[in-house]
C-alpha cells in the first residue's frame, strides 16, 4: 500500500466497484488488492471453462436449449406461488436460466445463507456491477441513491439493494430444482424461525450463524494442519 496509490484500478471491471448509479457516479473499492482484481488474468477461470467448452461439445447444443426451456418454464411454475417473492423482470418468460428474485422483508444475503445451510444449496446474493440496472429494477430514486451510498462509503452497506441470482444447469434434475423452490418456500414463510439465530455484520453485508467463530481462518487453517 505504501507504493501504490493509484485511485482508479488498472482495467477497471466487474467486482472493482462498491457501488454504481445511473447517474454517472461510483466508488471504486478502497481495498488495494480487490480494486485491480478486475484486470488480474483469470487462469484458473480459463481452466474451468475450457472444461465447461468441453462439457458442452458433449452434451450438444440443441440438447442443452432444450433443457434450459423445460427447467426456465418448470422454476416459473414453482416460484411464482411462493408468497412475499418477486422474480426480477418477470414479465420476461423467454430468457436464459438465470433467476434474480428477492423476498419482501428478508435480506438478500440472508436468503443465500439459509440457503446454503438448509440445504447445501448455492446461489448468488446483492449486486455488484449491476448497480445501475438495479436502480431500474427496484425503482431507486436519485434521493434513496444517495442515502445508500453515503452510507457505503462511511463502511455501511445494511442499506444496499440487492437480490438472489439463481443460475439453472442444464444437468440439474427437476428433483433438484423443486428441493430448491421447497426451500426457498420455507425461507419465505418461516423466516421467523431463522432469522434469529443468525448475527449481520454490515461492514461485509454478510450474516454468520451464531455457532459460527467470527474469524472462519481458523477453521481453513485447521483443515490444511498436519
Amino acid at each position: 500500500s505504501s507504493l501504490y496509490h493509484n485511485p482508479i484500478p488498472d482495467q477497471p471491471g466487474g467486482g472493482t466497484v462498491d457501488w454504481t448509479n445511473p447517474w454517472g457516479e461510483y466508488k471504486y473499492i478502497d481495498d488495494i488488492e480487490l480494486r485491480e482484481d478486475g484486470g488480474t488474468p483469470g487462469f484458473l477461470q480459463a481452466i474451468r471453462t475450457a472444461l465447461c467448452i468441453e462439457l458442452k461439445n458433449q452434451m450438444g447444443t440443441p440438447n442443452i436449449h432444450l433443457r434450459e426451456k423445460q427447467l426456465v418454464k418448470k422454476a416459473f411454475e414453482l416460484f411464482r406461488p411462493i408468497p412475499h417473492l418477486h422474480i426480477l423482470a418477470d414479465e420476461f418468460e423467454d430468457r436464459l436460466g438465470i433467476f434474480s428474485f428477492y423476498i419482501d422483508h428478508v435480506h438478500y444475503n440472508l436468503v443465500v445463507k439459509l440457503l446454503n445451510d438448509l440445504a447445501g444449496i448455492q446461489v448468488r446474493g446483492g449486486c455488484t456491477c449491476a448497480g445501475t440496472y438495479g436502480h431500474y429494477l427496484l425503482n431507486v430514486s436519485y434521493e434513496q441513491s444517495k442515502r445508500i451510498t453515503e452510507k457505503i462509503n462511511q463502511g455501511d452497506f445494511s442499506e444496499k439493494p440487492g437480490w438472489v441470482r439463481l443460475s439453472l444447469h442444464p444437468t440439474m434434475t427437476d428433483k433438484e430444482l423443486e428441493t430448491i423452490a421447497a426451500t426457498t418456500y420455507e425461507i419465505a414463510t418461516h423466516i421467523q424461525n431463522y432469522q434469529d439465530q443468525y448475527i449481520y455484520n454490515p461492514r461485509k453485508n454478510e450474516f454468520r450463524h451464531r455457532s459460527e467463530p467470527v474469524d472462519k481462518t481458523v477453521l481453513v487453517k485447521d483443515w490444511f494442519s498436519l
